[in-house]
Order: C-alpha cells, then structure tokens, then sequence
C-alpha cells in the first residue's frame, strides 16, 4: 500500500521527527537538506519561542569527526551545562540513548527514504494529505511534545508534579516513558488552542491534556542503578525496539519525502 497509517500523525509521528536538525536531514535522507527544509520539529531551546520550528535547525556537530556516533556524543557533552537545552530533564545517559535510539529511527526511515522517493510523486493526494499538518494532528502533537519535553510529568496527572507547575516552578527533573497515548487524548489535543506563552497555557494543558505519562519521580541513586543496570538496559533495549516498527519507519520515510523542501 502506498498510504501511511491514519494515526502516524500522532504519536508515532511526532516522536519520529521532533528533534531532526538539518545535519541530520543531510546524514539520513537527502544531501540537498539546508535551512528552508520544511520539517517542523521541537525546538531545542526549551525556554525559548515558538516551541516547534517550521524548519529544523543546524545543530553544529564537529565536521573533523567521522563518524556519526561521536558527532551525536561530542554535541550532547558540549550541552551538558546549557541551561534550557534539549532534554534537561535528562541524565547524561539518557540524554545519549535519546539521540542514539533517534539514529535508529532515521537510518532505518532514510534507507525506506531512498525507496519511496522513486515512486511516490510529491504532487499527489497522499502527499497533500500529509502536508496537512494542521488537518492531521502532527502541528498538535508537536506542541503537546514541546510540553512534555520543557516539563515532564505536566500531563501525568500527579499533583505533587502538576502542582508545581501551576505554581511556577518550570524545572522539574524526572524521567517519562515512552507510553503510547490514550485515544481519548485525540479529540481533546485537537480542540486545543496552543496560542499563548507557556505561563499562559500551562493550566490548561495540566487539566485538559491529562494522558498519565510514565515518569520516575524518584532521585537517582547510582550504586542501586548500577547493581541492576544489565536488567533495567535489556527493558530498555526491548521498549527502545517496540518503536521500530515496519509502519514507523515506512510512515516516516513518507512524510519527510513529501514535506522536505530541498536546495538546488
């Protein structure tokens, strides 16, 4: 079949492009990616405005490296410390794992990239369809990732979390899962207006965007991660793998050959 499935949009969908940078475009999919590249991803600046970018950004990986693993680990050390940058809810580890297991995804959906690109017209009904983001819910799940990623847990519904939020406090640090959203989300994140500062919208995503999220509000204790660290990595590896479906990667392939906008 040459469609994509009606709710890649959502959460599939927006978990596989939001942190792309043009680097990536370039690495992955096509070399003719640069700044007007059409793909609209969370931005990385998590205090800044707007949340989701029209275009992925340069993310400055050190060209002198040759691979693509010490591009990915080299940019993540230099943002150890920035405040506000990417995903500060996140330990050095995690934040390396994100990046790596985002790799997988565009590896895999750029090999499918090269595929789809030489029999999938770009004018085409399907290709309209997907361009449609405001229609199809992508524009929404960005924003609603944009929250999740500034403050994890605002949608877990737990107060001690949610709480704090309302009252201000915008750095919380907690890990969340990798769940996948409820239906009833859908109709909700739809008829939501995200216009606004994050002050402004911040209540209102608590109490109407509530999709009890997996997080960890425990603090880290290194001796017990360690003790148990094979076990915890090898749940990991097998939730990192549920994501890696043939739909996903076909899906994602689709989209990024139809809204990418290349140069000459």
């Amino acid at each position: 079949s040459s469609g994509i499935n009606a709710e890649w949009p959502l959460r599939p969908g927006s978990h596989a492009i939001h942190s792309l940078t043009v680097e990536d475009l370039k690495m992955y999919f096509n070399k003719r990616a640069g700044a007007n590249n059409n793909i609209p991803v969370v931005n990385p600046m998590l205090r800044d405005q707007p949340r989701v970018l029209d275009n992925a950004p340069s993310s400055g990986y050190d060209e002198e490296f040759k691979t693509d693993g010490m591009k990915h680990f080299d940019l993540i050390m230099k943002g150890v410390n920035m405040e506000g940058w990417r995903l500060t809810a996140f330990e050095v580890l995690e934040r390396l794992s994100h990046v790596y297991h985002m790799s997988e995804i565009w590896v895999a959906a750029g090999q499918k990239y090269k595929k789809v690109a030489k029999r999938l017209n770009k004018v085409s009904e399907l290709c309209d369809c997907v361009r449609d983001i405001d229609s199809n819910g992508l524009a929404k799940y960005l924003q609603l990732t944009a929250f999740q990623i500034r403050y994890p847990g605002i949608t877990s519904g737990n107060k001690n979390i949610t709480d704090a939020y309302l009252g201000g406090f915008l750095d919380y640090h907690i890990s969340y899962g990798l769940q996948e959203r409820p239906k009833n989300l859908v109709d909700e994140l739809m008829n939501f207006d995200f216009s606004g500062t994050d002050e402004e919208l911040i209540r209102g995503v608590v109490e109407n965007l509530m999709d009890e999220a997996g997080f960890d509000e425990e603090p880290h204790d290194p001796w017990e991660e360690a003790a148990h660290s094979r076990e915890h990595w090898e749940w990991c590896v097998g939730e990192l793998k549920k994501l890696l479906t043939p739909e996903l990667i076909y899906d994602t392939a689709v989209f990024i050959h139809c809204q990418l906008d290349l140069e000459d």
